[in-house]
Formats: structure tokens, sequence, C-alpha cells
């Protein structure tokens, strides 16, 4: 009797979440980010020798002190001070602030885009996050250390405010600046952003920004360890972030159904290819017993080349499923101890992996929202489809009986 295939909404709905999670995870990009807040930089100023006592009564009669001295660039003396301790191991390091809510408009025009999620953004800036534009240009290192007046917009923004007329080299009024448009670069909201429309400008051209970023291409899990110190050395109390590590974090529920299902088919193939040599090898004993050894050979070999090629490939497929099952432990070196074969390193490390998951301030960047969002989803899609093959699994067993 055949059996009638039966649609699923909960095998279908497993299938969408997962596809949806994946295809997000592949729009993030791969970057170490350590996040901190604006509080933490302050403008530069000279210091000033401590005054003792007998100094303090003489004060009246000495010439008056100049005055400390503001470098009117700050988060660019900040970034070049980063990069002096990291630039060796980071020759991309770039840094970038991001404000939210904010209002473009085009001068002496009810024209005007609100709701704007803004990037301030240094040197470097475009090799680690790779932009691109429609057109224009894309602001560089030169518009960064010159804090130049100029602004990049998004297509839709550029549209509202310009229609049809090319907006490259047009001034637009940003609060009280006055800025030009560099170019037009095209943006899809990212889930951690508060606006459905972005801008950049150069890094310093905002002063109080809601957060500020520390970036730098993610290169193998053993850079991400030496990253957060240089940053937490330069510039002081923030969130380390590793996108690649948290994409990864995210398929390992997916990664764990692979490795299960693997070793039970690796197990019944096994089991199933000693059956098939026993056959091969009992042929052949069969066959020597009526063929002279020149005529064997040639049928020998027919029936014994198929089993060393099965059993190569058995022995390359349970090395991808070994690699597969302990890639976590090259992606996150931090969960091993120096230490494997004694007891308490193992647990020394747990709880300071479990201090460093439970920080009490922890400062999230809009590409760790989205990855986040998306790892839900992936999540979620792997219960479902789970769910859907223990209900498959339950309704035979119980047709059986």
């Amino acid at each position: 009797m055949e059996r009638k295939f039966r649609f699923s909404f909960l095998l279908l709905a497993g299938i969408l979440l997962l596809g949806a999670g994946l295809i997000g995870l592949t729009t993030v990009p791969d970057v170490m980010q350590y996040a901190f807040l604006p509080s933490s930089v302050s403008p530069t100023e000279t210091a000033l020798p401590a005054e003792t006592a007998e100094e303090d009564v003489s004060a009246a009669a000495e010439p008056a002190k100049k005055k400390p001295e503001v470098s009117t660039t700050p988060l660019l003396d900040l970034y070049k001070k980063a990069a002096e301790s990291m630039g060796e191991l980071f020759p991309s390091l770039t840094m970038h602030s991001v404000k939210a809510g904010e209002a473009i408009s085009i001068h002496d025009s009810d024209k005007r885009q609100e709701g704007i999620y803004l990037y301030a953004i240094g040197p470097h800036w475009n090799e680690v996050y790779y932009p691109y534009v429609r057109k224009g240009r894309l602001l560089g290192t030169a518009d960064a250390e010159a804090a130049s007046e100029v602004v990049v917009l998004d297509e839709k923004t550029a549209v509202k405010l310009f229609q049809d007329v090319n907006p490259v080299d047009q001034p637009v009024a940003w609060g009280e600046k006055r800025l030009e448009v560099a170019g037009v670069a095209p943006h899809s909201r990212r889930l951690g952003e508060h606006g459905e429309f972005a801008a950049w400008v150069p890094l310093d051209l905002v002063t109080d920004a809601d957060l500020l970023v520390l970036s730098a291409p993610s290169g193998t899990g053993d850079m991400f360890p030496a990253f957060k110190r240089y940053a937490e050395n330069a510039i002081g109390t923030g969130t380390a972030i590793n996108l690649a590590q948290e994409k990864f974090r995210a398929l390992m529920p997916l990664l764990l159904v692979f490795v299960i299902a693997a070793i039970w088919f690796m197990k019944r193939w096994i089991r199933w290819l000693a059956g098939y040599i026993r056959i091969q090898a009992e042929k052949v004993k069969a066959e020597s017993k009526r063929r002279y050894i020149m005529k064997l050979l040639p049928y020998a070999a027919g029936q014994i080349l198929p089993v060393i090629l099965l059993i190569a490939a058995t022995i390359g497929a349970c090395f991808l499923v070994a690699v597969v099952a302990l890639r976590p432990m090259l992606i996150f070196p931090e969960w091993i101890p120096e230490t494997l074969g004694e007891y308490e390193p193992w647990i020394q490390r747990f709880w300071q992996l479990v201090g460093v998951s439970a920080q009490p301030v922890t400062l999230k960047t809009p590409e760790l929202a989205e990855v986040q969002f998306w790892s839900s989803l992936v999540l979620w899609g792997t219960f479902v489809v789970l769910l859907r093959a223990a209900k498959q699994t339950l309704m035979g067993m119980f047709r059986h009986r």
C-alpha cells in the first residue's frame, strides 16, 4: 500500500525560519567590534603641574597661565591613539559613531527628512564595512582627518530631498551645519537601527553620539583576545564583539543536529559496509576454488577495488564529521583551558565564561542586534523541524503497535 504524501505546515514553517535566518546571517559583515560610550571620550587637554600651598599664596604675582589646549578632533585623536598600539596587528582598524533620530533638510526649503540613523566614520571604515555608492564618492581618510563638512546620503533620503535632481555637490542643512553631498549610497535598514534612513559624515562632525565603535576585520579565532585586550588598554571600559563568532554561535543548534544525524548515518553505513565487504570476500573465496590464479586476479581486483574506494570515502566522511564537530573549539579558543587533563582548570574556565556573559552592562551594536535576531530564527527553525521529525517518529511507533 502506497503511503500518501501529507503537506506539513509545521515543516514548511521550520524550513522558512531556517532559510530566513541563514540568509540574514550572510548579510552581516565578519568584523570585530569594541563598543563604548561617548562618556569615556573627553577633549585632550594639556596637563598642568600640581601646585603647592606656597605657590598658591604667590599665584597672584605670577603671570596668567596659558589656557588648556583642547583638540578640535577628539575622536580622531582617540582613534590614532588606538591605532598606535593596534595598527601592526590590525592595519585596517577603524572607528565610527552612531546617532539616531537626526534630520537633514535643504536650506531655505520645506524639504526635510527626519529619523535618519547617522554614522560618523573614520579612516579605513570603507575597508572594513565595504559600502558602495550609486553616485558620487565615498568618504575617505582625508575627510575624517580634515573633518570635512560633507555627507553621503542613502538613496531614499536623496530622492526625498532632491527628487530627480542629482544631489552630488548640492548643499544640505544638518542642524546648524551646512554640508555638501559627496555621494549617494544604497541602504537596507538593519534590525538594530532606530530609523529607516541613513547618512554618513566624517568622524568628528558628530560630538554627541549615542555609541562609539572601534572595528577591525575578523581574523582567526585567536586574534579576538588580542583585539579585546588592546582595545581595553586604549579606550577603557566597553564591550568586545566578534561578529564572526556570533554568527557561528547562531549555527550551533543546526551544527549539533547535523553531527548527531551524521554519526547515526555513519554508524548504519559502516554496518552496511562491513556486510558488503564480507559478501565480496566470500565471492572471491568461492571463485578461488574454480579459477586459476592468473584468471582470478582480474576478477578479485574488480571486487576489491570498489571496497577500497568505499573504505576511503568512509574514512574521509568520518574525518569531515570530526572536523565539523571540533570546529567550535577552533572558533572559540577561550572555551579551552590551558591544562586539558585536570578537572580544576575546566571549572575555572566555566566560571570565567559565565562571568563574561553575565556582565551587568553590555553594549549592543546594530550588527550584533541583527545577528541575534537571525540567530533566534535559526534556533526556532531548527526546533520546529525537530518537532516535526519527533511527531512523525512517534506516529510511526504508534502505528506499528
